[in-house]
């Protein structure tokens, strides 16, 4: 909102030295406080739920900040009572092919 405000200005004219230096400072000071509340969240997010994070991280291709987004997006897989309710919330749906021996899963987006 504050970069489309400066933007606004610049494209109108020439902006006031201090409406351009208010806007800029405001900008400056709401990207710091976005960066304290998502370090914040980070904290918090490892103390409530670091067993399932460092389980999440031994998955092959998953790395820490996306353990956090999967923890964060699912409240910790406490939404979900089953493996297939977790499926359709992602909109991908399980296909389970079996026979005698050998069970397998395939996995595609249904959108």
């Amino acid at each position: 909102m504050i970069k489309d405000k400066f933007y606004v200005e610049v494209v109108l004219g020439n902006p006031g030295k201090s409406v351009g230096t208010s806007l800029k400072l405001s900008l400056k000071q709401i990207q710091k406080e976005i960066g304290i509340l998502e370090e914040k969240l980070l904290n918090f997010e490892k103390q409530v739920h670091q067993d399932l994070l460092t389980s999440l991280k031994t998955i092959r291709g998953i790395c820490e900040k996306t353990a956090i987004m999967l923890v964060v997006l699912t409240g910790g897989f406490e939404r979900f009572s089953s493996p297939g309710e977790l499926f359709n919330y992602t909109g991908f749906t399980s296909i389970i092919r079996e026979s005698k021996r050998i069970k397998k899963y395939y996995f595609f987006n249904n959108t």
